[in-house]
């Protein structure tokens, strides 16, 4: 495996990206094309909820994951990264990257305010790049009294360096769905379940962590 392949470092933007930019991610963690992401994440979750006899999951799901491709279209997302399978499930989690361009006359606080949509926001300092970060919580609707697919969804918006006045940036969103009081095979038990999503929100800081603007080549 070559050192960009294990370190999954992005050097050749899609064309929607707004400047080249480069991540390091978790050994294991690849890069997968936004038109195969929801179907991937479907096939491999609609088969644990299949295996685990909950219908009402598999439903929710179809569900998350016909949201999650408007969403990818409506943002022009143009990268996404999942991570390794662990005793052949996948990790609940997902990064995705889209532009994002911030309105005429409008500052940037007011722009991520608005984009927040009242989440509290904050300027990390784990990172020398200069990026917004906010959290927000979010849950399908199922049967009263049953368990739900719910989510933790991590945004952080990137404002372009080396640009007076920037109006542009990049918009990453990482995922992380985790279940209201289920326990599936193999899988540790719903207690824990809280505890897991903050260790994988807490990768996604890692990963951001690690963004760098690379210069575009003359």
């Amino acid at each position: 495996m070559s050192l960009r392949d294990e370190l999954l470092g992005v050097e050749k933007p899609a064309p929607t990206a707004p400047t080249p930019y480069r991540l390091l991610c978790p050994a294991g963690w690849r890069r997968v094309p936004t038109s195969v992401l929801a179907d991937e994440m479907a096939e491999a979750a609609v088969a644990r909820f299949k295996e685990a006899g909950r219908p009402d999951l598999v439903l929710q799901m179809r569900g998350m994951i016909s949201q999650l491709r408007s969403a990818l279209r409506a943002s022009r997302a143009f990268d996404a990264y999942l991570p390794p399978l662990i005793r052949g499930n996948p990790l609940p989690a997902v990064l995705t990257v889209a532009p994002f361009v911030r309105p005429a006359e409008v500052s940037w606080d007011a722009a991520i305010r608005r984009l927040a949509r009242n989440a509290p926001v904050d300027m990390p300092e784990f990172t020398e790049t200069t990026m917004w970060r906010w959290t927000r919580d979010e849950q399908m609707d199922g049967e009263p009294g049953e368990p739900a697919l719910r989510t933790r969804v991590r945004h952080y918006v990137v404002p372009v360096e080396g640009e007076a006045d920037t109006r542009r940036a990049l918009h990453f969103v990482f995922t992380v769905m985790n279940l209201d009081g289920v326990s599936l095979p193999d899988e540790p038990a719903a207690p824990d379940a809280a505890a897991v999503t903050e260790v994988l929100l807490e990768t996604g800081d890692v990963i951001l962590s690690t963004m760098r603007w690379v210069a575009p080549k003359p």
